[in-house]
């Protein structure tokens, strides 16, 4: 009967805020739940809707249906948490798992153990792929020309480099085996070196310009469309996870880029970034996913 109450008022066009068990609801508020009005005796409190994991991938989620919320209580996957649908990244973001952290090691690639140089080299115009790789690379869109400097590749001290690389270059993970967790966590860990720079105002050009110099970290889960980790710590722009703070700047923002709250059965990790003097080098490490139950 109250839930009808509910969305009964939900559905009409009122001016004023809807309180339910308490007369004088917060301004603040569209809706006010309260038990401070009612006796000892019927205290209680809110109840979300509870659905299994299948149930939440059958929720026909769109771009108005940013912050939606559920309760997951899935026996057969063993998840059990609170989440809010995040329209921006198209994902479900996992809030609270009961407490549950990402504490399990699933992926590392640290780029450690490679034949020096495993990547792409415009010097010899090949690559070297030792077995064991976990990623694939694609410098398709970059341009060679006639330069003898341009490189993404494995370096000596465990690091992937890339340097004046004259358009994006990307690497891809392999697949990554996410099933049987509750909750997913990734990072990986961005450095840079040079006179980096970046203008907004040419992003349409961000491939060809001859100036862009940025960093994006993607993924994607089960096979789907690959979501943008967009201007991460205000460091980015909505194009970019990663650019320099002004176009001559210079200084560009490095550390560790991170994502939590995902779920499924596969995850792929892809980074792209470009450079386009001698003296501007980015550097990946530590591609690192974790799991929690």
């Amino acid at each position: 009967m109250i839930l009808c109450v509910i969305l009964g008022l939900l559905s009409s066009k009122l001016s004023a805020q809807v309180g339910v068990g308490t007369t004088s609801p917060s301004s603040a508020a569209v809706l006010h739940l309260a038990t401070a009005e009612y006796t000892t005796t019927k205290v209680g409190g809110f109840l979300m809707p509870v659905v299994t994991e299948a149930e939440q991938a059958s929720i026909p989620v769109g771009v108005n249906d940013d912050g939606l919320m559920v309760f997951v209580s899935d026996s057969g996957t063993g998840k059990w948490c609170w989440d809010i649908y995040d329209a921006l990244q198209t994902t479900w973001r996992s809030i609270n798992c009961d407490g549950i952290a990402c504490d399990t090691q699933i992926y590392l690639e640290d780029f450690s153990g490679y034949t020096l140089n495993t990547g792409r080299d415009k010097r010899t115009n090949s690559g070297d792929y030792p077995g064991g790789v976990t990623w694939t690379i694609d410098d398709s869109m970059a341009n060679s020309g006639n330069q003898d400097d341009d490189y993404a590749y494995t370096n000596t001290i465990g690091q992937f480099e890339l340097n004046n690389t004259d358009g994006p270059v990307t690497i891809t993970t392999q697949s990554v085996d996410i099933s049987g967790y509750a909750t997913i966590c990734f990072s990986v860990d961005i450095d840079a070196s040079g006179d980096l720079e970046y203008d907004p105002a040419a992003h349409l050009t961000d491939d060809t310009n001859n100036t862009n110099d940025y960093v994006d970290v993607e993924y994607s889960i089960d096979g789907g469309a690959w979501i943008l980790v967009a201007n991460y710590g205000g460091n980015g722009t909505v194009n970019h996870t990663l650019v320099a703070p002004n176009p001559q700047n210079g200084t560009f923002p490095t550390g560790q880029v991170s994502v939590s709250g995902l779920s499924g059965i596969g995850l792929r990790i892809r980074m792209t970034s470009s450079t386009w003097a001698a003296d501007e080098y980015f550097y990946y490490d530590n591609i690192f996913v974790e799991g929690g139950n």
